[in-house]
C-alpha cells in the first residue's frame, strides 16, 4: 500500500540498456528514491511477450488472426498487463512506492510489445561508448562469456572477442535507436559518461523528466541501502562512490573490428552524438565529450612524462645499435586519464627529452610514434611491469599510419627498439 494507506495508480519506468553500461548503477540510484521501487532484473518484458504470444495463439485457434505488423488488440494488451502488473504492484506495495522501475537487459528485445502494452510508461535509454563497453565486457567475462547475453555473439566468432562484442553493441544499440525514433511514449536518453562525470546534474534532469522530486541525499544513500540480490554489475556492491575513471579505457582495445562493423558503429555514434571510433582509438574520450573529469587531469600527463625522463636520466647513458637505430628518433606520447597528451622524443642516442607537441609535418609523420596510457612507463622503468605485458594489455601501442597493411612489421620492430632503449642502461 502507499504511504497514505490508499492504493494509488502505479506508474512504470523501463530502463533500456545494453550490458556493462551502468544500468545497475542507475537502478540502484532510482531504487533509492522514496517514490521508486526498482528490484533486480526480473525480465518482465520477456514475460509480457510470452503472455501476449499465448493470447495471440489462443485467438488464432479460435479463428481470430492478427495480421503481420498490425497493432496488438487492446484486449490482449490488457490481459498481458494484468499478469505483469501484479508483480510490479507487489514490489511497490512493499516499499510504499508509487513508481515501479524495471531494469532488465532483455527489454531491448521486446520493445515493441512493451511500448504497446505500456504506452503511458516512461522509457529511459542508457548508452555507453562502444570501445569502453567492449573493454568492460572482456574484463567481466575473462572466465567465460555466458553472462549478459554475450554468448551467441561471441560463439559466432571465437577467434575475435572484440568483433563478437562489437556485434552485440551494434545489435542492441540499433534496436534502441530505432525504437527511440518511433516511440510515442515519454522517453529520455542518458549517457553512461555523463552519469559518472556529473551524477547530480544527470539525476536532476532525470527526476525532472520523471516528474519526481529531487533528492539531494540520494547519491549518498545509494551505497548504504539494500537493493536486493540479482543479476547486475559484479563490482557495485563493493563500491562507495561514482567514478569517471573508466571513461576512455577502451582506447587500449586492439583495432580488430571489421570494416563493416566500423562503418555501422560510426553511423550509430553519429546519431548518438558520440565521437567516431577512429577518434576514440586515439584516446581522450572524456576531453572530446567535454567532461569535467577531463579538466581535472590536464596536467597529469606532463607530470608522468617528467617522472619518466627523470627516472631514465638517473641511469647510465643507453647504448643502442643495430637494427633498432633505424627507428630512432621516435615520439613517445603519454595520455593520462581524460587529460591532454605529453610528448617525449627518444633521440638517436636513446635519451628521452620532453618536447612540445610537434607541428605536423612530413618529418613528424614519418617518425615512429608510440602512445602510452597513464603511468604505464613509470611502472615499466621502475621494474613493476614488463614492456611486453604493457603492449599485450594495450596500454602501450604503436600508432600506425593510415593505410598501413595488416602484415606490416614496422610496429613490432619499432616497439622492439623502444624496449632496447629502456633496457639499455642500469640505474647508477
Amino acid at each position: 500500500m502507499s504511504k497514505t494507506g490508499r492504493r494509488t495508480r502505479l506508474r512504470q519506468i523501463f530502463v533500456v540498456s545494453l550490458a556493462r553500461s551502468g544500468s545497475t548503477l542507475l537502478r540502484y540510484l532510482l531504487d533509492t528514491h522514496p517514490e521508486i521501487a526498482s528490484p533486480p532484473e526480473l525480465n518482465l518484458s520477456g514475460l509480457l511477450s510470452h503472455v501476449v504470444d499465448v493470447w495471440t495463439r489462443s485467438n488464432e485457434a479460435r479463428g481470430i488472426v492478427l495480421q503481420p505488423g498490425a497493432p496488438l488488440p487492446p484486449e490482449i494488451c490488457r490481459r498481458a498487463r494484468r499478469v505483469v502488473d501484479e508483480i510490479m504492484r507487489t514490489f511497490a506495495d512493499d516499499t510504499g512506492a508509487s513508481v515501479f522501475c524495471d531494469k532488465s537487459l532483455t527489454t531491448v528485445d521486446h520493445l515493441q510489445v512493451v511500448g504497446q502494452c505500456y504506452p503511458a510508461a516512461s522509457f529511459v535509454f542508457l548508452y555507453r561508448y562502444p570501445l569502453d563497453f567492449i573493454a568492460s565486457g572482456i574484463e567481466a567475462c575473462q572466465w567465460g562469456y555466458n553472462a549478459y547475453g554475450f554468448a551467441p555473439y561471441v560463439a559466432g566468432n571465437v577467434a575475435n572477442f572484440v568483433s563478437g562484442l562489437g556485434n552485440y553493441w551494434i545489435d542492441r544499440v540499433s534496436k534502441m535507436v530505432e525504437f527511440e525514433r518511433t516511440c510515442t511514449s515519454a522517453h529520455a536518453r542518458l549517457y553512461y559518461e555523463l552519469l559518472c562525470d556529473d551524477p547530480n546534474g544527470t539525476l536532476t534532469d532525470l527526476m525532472h523528466f520523471l516528474d519526481l522530486e529531487r533528492d539531494d541525499t540520494l547519491i549518498e544513500r545509494t551505497f548504504d541501502s539494500d537493493h536486493g540480490h540479482g543479476p547486475g554489475d559484479y563490482k557495485i556492491d563493493f563500491t562507495r562512490s561514482i567514478s569517471a575513471e573508466s571513461i576512455g579505457r577502451g582506447a587500449t582495445i586492439p583495432q580488430l573490428l571489421g570494416p563493416g562493423q566500423v562503418s555501422r558503429i560510426n553511423e550509430l555514434l553519429a546519431e548518438l552524438d558520440y565521437p567516431s571510433l577512429e577518434a576514440g582509438w586515439r584516446g581522450n574520450l572524456a576531453g572530446m565529450l567535454g567532461l569535467r573529469s577531463a579538466k581535472d587531469t590536464m596536467g597529469e600527463a606532463r607530470r608522468i612524462a617528467e617522472e619518466v625522463v627523470a627516472m631514465l636520466s638517473a641511469r647510465r647513458p643507453p647504448s643502442v645499435g643495430g637494427a633498432h637505430l633505424a627507428f630512432l628518433p621516435m615520439y613517445v606520447v603519454v595520455r593520462a586519464g581524460a587529460g591532454s597528451d605529453a610528448w617525449m622524443l627518444v633521440g638517436s642516442d636513446g635519451r628521452f627529452t620532453l618536447v612540445d607537441e610537434p607541428v605536423d609535418s612530413g618529418e613528424t609523420s614519418e617518425r615512429p610514434k608510440v602512445r602510452c596510457a597513464g603511468d604505464v612507463l613509470v611502472r615499466v622503468v621502475g621494474g613493476e611491469l614488463t614492456l611486453g605485458q604493457a603492449i599485450h594489455d594495450g596500454r602501450v601501442r604503436y600508432e600506425s599510419a593510415p593505410g598501413s597493411q595488416p602484415r606490416d612489421t614496422r610496429p613490432r620492430r619499432a616497439l622492439a627498439a623502444l624496449a632496447a632503449v629502456l633496457d639499455a642502461g642500469d640505474e647508477t
